[in-house]
Parts: C-alpha cells; sequence; structure tokens
C-alpha cells in the first residue's frame, strides 16, 4: 500500500475523494475498501468518481447473470490481464500498473482515450490488480459483453448520479465498467 497519488485524486473537489458517491460514508470512517474511476478523453479527466465496496456490489448485483459472466470469464480467460501480477508483484509505483491497457497491453503512450480505476481503503492506495488503465477500445469490447438490461440498468446509475457534463461527455454507450 502507497498514499493515494494525486492522479486518483477528485478534480472536482482539488484534493482526494472523501465520501462514497451513492451512500456518502466517509471513506476514512469506513472499513472497507472503495473504487476512483476516472476517465479521460485525451489529457482532460471527464468523468469521475469513487464508490465504496457495498455500493459496487449492490450496483453490480443489479447486472444480469449473463453480463456478470462474460465478465468473469473475459478477465479469467485474458493472459495479459492475468500475467499483470507476475509482472509488478513487487512494484508499489502506480505509474508502472498504468503504462499500458490492462486487457491488451498497448502502451499508455499510444492510447487516446482511456479509463483508470485504483482501490483506496482509507488514504492508501491498494496493488494488484489494480490500479488500471483500461483503452476505449477494450472499454468498448467490453460493453459488448453485457446484455441490454445491464446496460440500462448501469445507464439508470449514471443518470441517478450525474447531471449533464460529465456524463454527457461520453459516448453512448461508453461508460467505463466497473473491473
Amino acid at each position: 500500500m502507497s498514499e493515494i497519488p494525486p492522479n486518483f485524486h477528485s478534480l472536482e473537489h482539488d484534493g482526494p475523494f472523501e465520501t462514497c458517491l451513492t451512500c456518502e460514508r466517509r471513506f476514512d470512517d469506513l472499513d472497507e475498501p472503495y473504487i476512483i474511476n476516472k476517465a479521460f478523453r485525451g489529457p482532460e479527466c471527464v468523468f469521475e468518481f469513487a464508490i465504496c465496496q457495498t455500493c459496487k456490489e449492490e450496483t453490480m448485483e443489479s447486472f444480469s447473470e449473463e453480463s456478470k459472466k462474460r465478465l468473469r470469464e473475459m478477465a479469467e480467460n485474458n493472459p495479459i490481464l492475468q500475467k499483470r501480477s507476475e509482472r509488478f508483484a513487487e512494484s508499489q509505483d502506480y505509474k508502472k500498473w498504468i503504462s499500458e491497457c490492462a486487457h491488451c497491453g498497448t502502451p499508455a503512450s499510444e492510447i487516446k482515450n482511456f479509463t483508470t480505476e485504483c482501490l483506496g481503503f482509507g488514504d492508501y492506495m491498494v496493488y494488484d490488480p489494480y490500479p488500471v488503465l483500461i483503452c476505449d477500445s477494450c472499454i468498448e469490447e467490453n460493453q459488448k459483453l453485457l446484455s441490454k438490461a445491464t446496460r440500462d440498468q448501469w445507464s439508470k446509475f449514471i443518470l441517478d448520479n450525474f447531471e449533464g457534463p460529465p456524463a454527457d461527455a461520453l459516448k453512448p454507450d461508453g461508460v467505463p465498467v466497473l473491473v
């Protein structure tokens, strides 16, 4: 574990994320991890949020069984994703962990649009399998794995928690998926 770096801080609040997007509990009061998700279009962060493990699980529980199964199989059958732990196991340099797409291996320097996620616990970042960077192409492939019911549920999550931008800045069905 290491302190959560500024790359994973909130641009909206100009500092570390402090509360869960959905339940608004403070992360420094929680005895559970949370996910920080940030989507970039070029160098600009257009979408960001942090969600506690409980709310993440509740959100994902609303996904169809078919979608959950497909996402699980995709992760289990992806050799690049599987080898990340071996390659970076000894490193707590988050820049190494996000130096390439976690799904296809494309170097970050060659990726224009992407999403990053990290796992936080209190003020600290937890490693393996996080942090991750996922390119837009892989996000689009992940979206194809989702049933219409799941895409609709994810859209509802976005509409319930965001108004206008930043959600409008994302192309239709291009909303990052919690990994």
